[in-house]
């Protein structure tokens, strides 16, 4: 059981910072927050700038129900291709998952498994620069100056939902969030940064994994 939680915890810190719906553009909603998250969603496929540089790799530390999960993040095309692995050890086991980004679709797996999900991908990225009233009142956002964070001057905001938290924001990437997740708090903090640029072979698709597409 805790073994399943820390994995379905990794999966919402994911974000915290990246936030991809499972829903089709076509899905009607009625809940206006996820109305309002959905309205604020920008396709991968449109290769659009989601962060503000080319390529980059954060190397991420968290503790989550006592446990330390790393979580590395590449990307490159500003977000339009990306890699991501959260590992974390249990009983003496590693644990974890694995995320790739690639021509519009989000491909999914856990470690030691040969299938998968994939689903097309939306990536929920807030230029804080150009929020609309309407966001702000919804979820609660308030903008807090700047601080360093890795060296970086962050933008420091909190919001209120959907989950109560603080992020310190640096060209549209988080470098640190504390967030509130089923009663549990959860820091995670950059610890490292390149924006070098990623070797392209990261975002290719492992062989001897299946993915299963759904909505």
């Amino acid at each position: 059981m805790k073994k399943l939680f820390l994995l379905t915890l990794a999966g919402l810190l994911l974000f915290s910072c990246n936030n991809a719906s499972k829903k089709s553009e076509s899905t009607k909603v009625t809940d206006p927050d996820v109305q309002a998250i959905q309205d604020v969603k920008t396709s991968a496929s449109t290769q659009q700038k989601l962060y503000g540089v080319e390529s980059a790799h954060v190397k991420y530390k968290s503790l989550v129900a006592d446990q330390e999960m790393i979580r590395d993040w590449y990307f490159d095309h500003h977000g339009n291709r990306q890699y991501e692995e959260n590992i974390f050890e249990i009983m003496g086991q590693t644990v974890g998952s694995k995320t790739l980004v690639l021509d519009g679709m989000s491909y999914n797996w856990n470690l030691g498994e040969n299938t998968g999900t994939k689903r097309k991908y939306y990536h929920s990225v807030t230029d804080y620069e150009k929020i609309t009233e309407r966001e702000i009142e919804r979820y609660g956002i308030q903008k807090h100056g700047h601080e360093t964070v890795l060296g970086k001057k962050c933008e420091k905001i909190t919001m209120e939902k959907p989950a109560k938290s603080t992020a310190w924001i640096w060209n549209n990437i988080p470098l640190k969030t504390i967030a509130v997740f089923a009663g549990n708090e959860v820091t995670i903090e950059a610890i490292e940064l390149s924006t070098d640029q990623v070797d392209s072979g990261i975002f290719k698709l492992p062989e001897g994994i299946t993915f299963e597409e759904v909505n």
